[in-house]
C-alpha cells in the first residue's frame, strides 16, 4: 500500500479493517461478518485534466526545466504555500499570494513567476504581488508555458 504523509487513504481503511476481520474470523472459526466493498479506483488521466489542457504540476515542471538551463539563470526556486493534513492537524506553509518560482539572474536580478495552466489568471493576491514587485524595480509575471516564461527573462 502506497503510504501518504499522515493518514490512509480510504480505500486503504477499508482493505485494513477487511483484512482484520477475516484475521480474527480465521482464528475463532467462523465467516468474516463485517467485509466493507472497496471504492472504486479513479481513473486519472496523467498529464492532462479532464478539459484536455495540461496539469499545473506538468507546465511547473517544464518551466522549471528550461529555467534551470537558461544561460541567464543563476538559480532556480520552488515556492511551496497552501494548507496541508497531518493526522488531525491543519498546517500552512509559506504567505498566500508568494509566487510559485523565485529566479536569481547572472546579473544579480530578481525574478518572481507565477506559473499557470494555459488560459489561466494569477488570484488577486497573486496579482497584487507582482505589481508590488514591478514597483519596486523587480521582474515579475505569470506564465502559462516553458515559452513564456523564458519571455519574462530580459
Amino acid at each position: 500500500m502506497a503510504r501518504r504523509a499522515g493518514r490512509l487513504t480510504r480505500r486503504e481503511e477499508i482493505s485494513r479493517i477487511n483484512a482484520a476481520d477475516r484475521y480474527y474470523a480465521i482464528g475463532a472459526g467462523k465467516e468474516p461478518l463485517f467485509q466493507r466493498p472497496l471504492p472504486p479506483i479513479r481513473n486519472r488521466t496523467r498529464g492532462r485534466s479532464a478539459s484536455g489542457k495540461p496539469l499545473e504540476r506538468d507546465v511547473l515542471k517544464a518551466v522549471v526545466q528550461v529555467l534551470r538551463y537558461d544561460e541567464r539563470v543563476a538559480r532556480v526556486e520552488r515556492n511551496q504555500s497552501g494548507l496541508f493534513q497531518e493526522g488531525d492537524r491543519t498546517i500552512r506553509v509559506g504567505t498566500p499570494g508568494k509566487l510559485d518560482l523565485t529566479i536569481y539572474l547572472k546579473d544579480g536580478r530578481y525574478l518572481e513567476c507565477e506559473v499557470k495552466r494555459p488560459g489561466g489568471k494569477p488570484n488577486p493576491k497573486q496579482a497584487s504581488r507582482i505589481e508590488a514587485i514591478r514597483a519596486a524595480g523587480g521582474l515579475a509575471g505569470y506564465c502559462w508555458s516553458a515559452e513564456s516564461a523564458l519571455a519574462l527573462l530580459p
